[in-house]
């Protein structure tokens, strides 16, 4: 079963499965768009299923792939500052929300263990609830930009 903090595989790279949601009356995972950007293509494998992004919109690093294969829908939330957990498949590192808007959180990671190449749209975990996915960090100050569940929930709700 496919589900949120799942690891998938794009060209010669991959990422996380951010979350799985309800877009256009059938389920879909929603990731990084650079990570499809980067390995040049919008095929994917995760869970042994193959899958194709659908959308990427032009004012977010967001991508939809309809996923044909059992899932898992993921609970959203609204981010709030404070402790929070990032987790997928291979890592889960408590953190913190430093400042959040609609569209962004900005979170503090632990010093030395930081996520790497193929972390990328880890699911940020508060009460249960992924409240962000991951986009990008700067090593140097150990900090994380993560798009909010409010956007991803924006994005989907789009008629295209």
């Amino acid at each position: 079963m496919i589900k949120s903090g799942d690891q998938f595989i794009a060209g010669r790279s991959g990422g996380v499965v951010g979350a799985v949601l309800t877009w256009r009356k059938a389920l879909a995972g929603v990731a990084p768009a650079h990570i499809f950007q980067a390995a040049g293509t919008e095929h994917l494998r995760v869970g042994g299923v193959a899958c194709k992004v659908s959308y990427i919109p032009n004012d977010a690093d967001l991508a939809f792939f309809p996923i044909i294969g059992a899932c898992q829908p993921t609970k959203l939330g609204k981010p709030k500052l404070g402790n929070a957990m990032l987790v997928n498949a291979k890592l889960s590192m408590q953190c913190r929300i430093s400042d959040t808007s609609w569209s962004v959180s900005y979170v503090v990671l632990p010093l030395g263990n930081l996520p790497g190449p193929g972390d990328s749209g880890s699911p940020l975990v508060q009460d249960g609830k992924v409240v962000g996915l991951l986009l990008s960090l700067n090593m140097h100050t150990c900090k994380g930009i993560a798009i909010s569940a409010e956007m991803i929930e924006e994005v989907a709700k789009r008629k295209i």
